[in-house]
């Protein structure tokens, strides 16, 4: 039937059109409800929190920043505890150095950082791989 009411022309008629009214209506109202619900979900700050996340994780630079920062605080870290907390003289111009070595390292060269990480990481692959193999060659 048409939108227009002029083709109305009996009382079943009517009902069956109130009926198709009724029906689209409620089809509206469900696709409205599904769309709020999806904006709240979307608008819910856990959600806009785990998306800029998400965002930040998939920037490249924002990788290779974070890449870098931990490589200094790791340094950080193993120079403090190689030297010690009691240290001479000597021990604090060693870890002086051994840090400004590393900083240098870290902040002028980080793709050969990267490649000697990859491939001491290649190498330990290597060896937990053997290992299970000679493990299972033990167990048959």
């Amino acid at each position: 039937m048409a939108n227009d009411f002029s083709t109305i022309k009996n009382h079943t008629e009517l009902r069956f059109r109130i009926m198709q009214l009724n029906s689209q209506r409620e089809e509206q109202e469900l696709e409205l409800k599904k769309g709020i619900t999806e904006l709240y979900h979307a608008m819910h700050p856990i959600n806009l929190l785990k998306k800029m996340v998400s965002d930040f994780a998939t920037d490249n630079q924002v990788q290779f920043n974070a890449a870098k920062i931990g490589l200094n605080f790791g340094s950080d870290f193993l120079i403090g505890k190689l030297m010690g907390s009691n240290m001479n003289i000597s021990k604090y111009l060693g870890s002086l150095v051994l840090q400004k070595a590393s900083d240098y390292v870290l902040n002028n060269h980080p793709e050969k950082l990267a490649w000697g990480i990859e491939k001491i990481s290649n190498l330990f692959r290597s060896f937990s791989k053997k290992e299970s193999r000679e493990t299972e060659m033990k167990d048959e």
